[in-house]
């Protein structure tokens, strides 16, 4: 099990997509770290933070759990936009594209 989730965070790595969405997620961690203490300031970077994650994931439940551990005070401190991105990109399920594959070939023929 541990090793399909390795393997599929490589395999996510590799689409742009799981690229910026890791770096989105990276950046607001890091940032949300400097503004701790002024927490409009916080509130709106992590809703900067959902809004471009939704625009580049889709919509997706575990991005809204994100942002709900975002809202509560003291656990901001907690990378969890990274780990959010970083579970969704392990767990995504990549079973369309060998079929979408397939289905080119069989046309292609």
């Amino acid at each position: 099990m541990l090793r399909s989730l390795v393997r599929n965070l490589s395999a996510a790595w590799k689409a742009p997509r799981w690229r910026w969405a890791l770096l989105t997620g990276v950046v607001s961690d890091v940032l949300g770290f400097g503004v701790v203490l002024l927490p409009p300031v916080q509130w709106l970077l992590d809703g900067v933070t959902a809004l471009v994650l939704f625009g580049v994931l889709g919509f997706r439940w575990g991005l809204l759990g994100a942002l709900a551990i975002e809202a509560v005070p003291g656990l901001e401190v907690f990378p969890a936009w990274t780990l959010v991105v970083a579970a969704l990109a392990a767990t995504d399920n990549r079973r369309a594209l060998p079929a979408a594959v397939g289905v080119v070939k069989e046309n292609d023929q």
